[in-house]
């Protein structure tokens, strides 16, 4: 789980997505609907709105960056979901008289910002809740899968990775190259406003790594209290935040299934 800057850094090297998709958009309207036989859907894997099938059971999909604020279009492509609209389209199913809620989940995790939110939402959606995990739920999609009452996952699917990251790149070596020297004055006291401003000093790697201990153990217990419910027992090797797939993961107490989007669904009726 990205603990602050990697999803910022995603959304800046992708700034032209949106640019691209609408002219994509553009081209295809002039040319006549599908006049070329493809659309958006044969560049991107377009996230699909929540719904509900025939038995009243809610579909939602958890899929690519997990990030508590991206434009709608990077949402519409299945490069991104907002935790709120994990937390709105839950509350929807619910107002919409679902019997229960089966989340297909795709994604590489996200950050800590607004994972606690979204997990407490599937917790405590009060009806039967199942994740599907199709490729990869890792980090904080883990943390989400996590909190359903039973996680069905295809046998080549990776998922785990519980824990929080904070990196960044130490560019001191090429700076003092180019002559380059950064500083920075910050108020009486204030020694943590200049963390990666300059190169961190000790207090400020100390007051990070604090932080990230803080997120980790929070990823550490939500995940326990969501697996207790489901009567799993975690194995102490998932706490080294590996990602497993297959039996490896049910042995480790990861899911509780193997198999497909129906076998999901079905356990849901059942």
């Amino acid at each position: 789980m990205l603990a602050s800057v990697k999803g910022e850094l995603w959304m800046m090297n992708s700034d032209r997505i949106e640019e691209f998709a609408l002219s994509c958009l553009d081209a295809s309207e002039k040319a006549g609907t599908h006049a070329e036989g493809f659309d958006l859907s044969d560049f991107y894997p377009m996230r699909q709105a929540a719904f509900l099938d025939g038995n009243k059971v809610a579909h939602i999909e958890v899929k690519g960056s997990l990030l508590n604020k991206v434009p709608g279009i990077y949402e519409k492509l299945g490069l991104a979901t907002k935790y709120q609209t994990i937390i709105d389209e839950t509350e929807a199913a619910k107002a919409n008289g679902a019997i229960g809620i089966v989340y297909h989940v795709d994604s590489p995790g996200g950050t800590v910002s607004g994972v606690k939110e979204a997990g407490r939402a599937i917790a405590e959606a009060g009806i039967p809740t199942v994740a599907h995990c199709s490729n990869m739920a890792c980090s904080a999609a883990y943390w989400l899968a996590s909190q359903t009452d039973f996680i069905v996952a295809e046998e080549s699917a990776e998922i785990g990775n519980i824990g929080a990251i904070l990196s960044w790149a130490d560019c001191s070596a090429m700076w003092e190259k180019m002559g380059i020297e950064f500083n920075a004055l910050v108020s009486e006291g204030a020694d943590l406003k200049s963390t990666f401003h300059t190169e961190p000093d000790d207090a400020q790697i100390e007051f990070l790594q604090d932080r990230i201990n803080k997120a980790g153990a929070e990823f550490r217990e939500a995940v326990k209290a969501g697996r207790a419910k489901a009567g799993a027992e975690l194995d102490d090797e998932v706490w080294r935040a590996g990602w497993y797939s297959g039996y490896e993961a049910g042995t480790l107490g990861l899911l509780d299934a193997i198999g497909s989007t129906q076998d999901a669904t079905s356990e849901l009726l059942s």
